[in-house]
């Protein structure tokens, strides 16, 4: 008979995260737990149950939902995650990224749920990311991934149409993170681009 929750350990060896991961989702409500008198974590059976399966869609989903067509090449390949509901936006920013003079390896999620699994083991040199989210919205997304080794050297824009003021009023942003209106001018979202690609990997 299967338990019906884990402890914060067992979580992070089935989720192939860390500890403090674990413990980052349950305070973003990612991840349903509470605490025994004891004040130890117990972690919900189905709610880690409910994130494998998500994991395992996002690895069988055919790669040309997630990434422009390119050919092989041993050139680093800059690692974007863009996490928007937009699904006309989201094939404007594939289009977009075809012309660059790099090649990338782009996922796109449609939730935030989703964009924080896959920020967790994608390990995204930029994270383009919308606030309004279903499932789990941006600003939670961002608050589980602000202690994260999975984003520590992530380049990450809030593109949304949110005022400042909204904004601030709904528990504002990290500090790592930069907002830019919605939408993007392209040419500074590729600027943006090759910003990251020259800094992750043409530094000297």
């Amino acid at each position: 008979m299967s338990t019906a929750f884990y402890s914060t350990r067992q979580a992070a060896d089935l989720l192939g995260v860390s500890v403090r991961t674990v413990q980052l989702w349950v305070e973003a409500g990612t991840l349903k737990a509470w605490k025994t008198q004891g004040g130890h974590r117990r972690i919900d059976h189905q709610s880690v149950q409910a994130m494998l399966q998500q994991r395992q869609k996002n690895i069988a989903a055919p790669p040309d939902l997630s990434s422009p067509s390119r050919p092989q090449t041993e050139e680093p390949n800059l690692r974007v995650l863009v996490v928007e509901d937009d699904k006309d936006l989201l094939a404007i920013y594939r289009l977009a990224m075809e012309n660059l003079p790099f090649p990338i390896d782009l996922r796109c999620e449609q939730d935030g749920l989703k964009g924080l699994i896959t920020a967790g083991h994608f390990h995204p040199d930029v994270l383009l990311v919308d606030l309004n989210l279903p499932e789990l919205d941006g600003f939670a997304m961002l608050k589980a991934l602000a202690n994260s080794p999975a984003t520590e050297h992530t380049r990450i824009y809030v593109i949304s149409a949110l005022s400042a003021a909204d904004i601030h009023s709904r528990g504002g942003l990290p500090p790592s993170a930069t907002a830019l209106a919605k939408p993007i001018p392209i040419a500074l979202l590729l600027q943006l681009l090759s910003e990251a690609f020259q800094a992750h990997y043409l530094t000297t």
